[in-house]
């Protein structure tokens, strides 16, 4: 049992110094690793460069449905004209002074 809490401990601090340089380097890691992926970027930006040429783009044309229209134009009007109905005297107009 003993030996199991001395290991734990051990790895407790070993866990905690870890942490402790992480936190303290914070700044030169972060710049570390802007570095690599700078480099990284690079290398695949210039091994795989993008070319017009083999780009290619399907014709794609949504297709109207007229019966899905005539729906959406009915209801518009019959909304027009509930609204053209109303009489705008009737209400205040609060923005004007």
């Amino acid at each position: 049992m003993n030996y199991i809490n001395n290991k734990s401990k051990r790895i407790g601090k070993l866990f905690s110094k870890i942490l402790d340089f992480f936190a303290n380097q914070l700044f030169l890691i972060f710049l570390l690793l802007l570095l690599l992926d700078s480099i990284l970027i690079g290398y695949l930006f210039f091994k795989y460069p993008i070319q017009g040429d083999n780009v290619s783009f399907q014709d794609y044309s949504m297709g109207l449905n007229q019966e899905v229209l005539n729906n959406v134009l009915e209801e518009w009007r019959e909304r027009e004209q509930l609204f053209e109905m109303v009489n705008p005297d009737k209400y205040l107009d609060l923005f004007r002074f």
